[in-house]
């Protein structure tokens, strides 16, 4: 299994590897808290169908899953690949070509939030698309997750468009769909 090291500092140690399918149900624990996290904030992104642990698995069969590690224990997610959601049709990106890597359920920890991991991953997340040959990383985040849209916005995504996914609850279907060229 590739592990890939962290930058960190003196006292951390922080690795990012593969997710192991027998993983599955620790990373279903994190995004259960995370989602916990978020709707005690208002948040409504996350709820029982997505993400949900049929999709972990699936990610984790595919390859596609890869964890943050301290020590032994998961800190932290995310989901990386190439399907996009039909709602990004009529977004305006700016690279159209089909080598856009996708980041999804990116999540950390709630009591780990704050400690520049986010950043981390992100530089994790741009380091392997480069490495893979991707032109360009895209996402989206829920418009009223304000401490998400700061990280994408700190770290040079830049906001192409709108979408909105009827599925979610009313005054919180509107998701900002976000890119960076590498």
């Amino acid at each position: 299994m590739r592990r890939w090291p962290v930058m960190m500092t003196a006292n951390e140690t922080l690795t990012i590897r593969q997710a192991e399918i027998n993983e599955s149900a620790e990373v279903m624990s994190l995004i259960q808290l995370c989602t916990e996290d978020m709707l005690s904030k208002h948040i409504f992104q996350w709820d029982e169908y997505y993400p949900n642990f049929s999709y972990i698995e699936e990610t984790a069969n595919a390859n596609e899953l890869y964890v943050l590690c301290e020590s032994r224990k998961i800190i932290g997610a995310v989901v990386l690949n190439e399907w996009q959601s039909e709602e990004w049709d009529n977004v305006a990106w700016s690279d159209n070509s089909s080598q856009a890597l996708i980041i999804h359920t990116l999540c950390l920890l709630p009591s780990e939030q704050g400690k520049g991991y986010g950043k981390k991953l992100l530089l994790f997340c741009e380091k392997f698309a480069a490495e893979q040959k991707y032109s360009c990383i895209r996402l989206d985040a829920f418009s009223g997750n304000k401490a998400a849209l700061t990280l994408y916005e700190s770290n040079r995504y830049i906001k192409r468009g709108e979408v909105q996914f009827s599925s979610k609850p009313a005054g919180h279907q509107t998701y900002f769909c976000y890119e960076k060229e590498l």
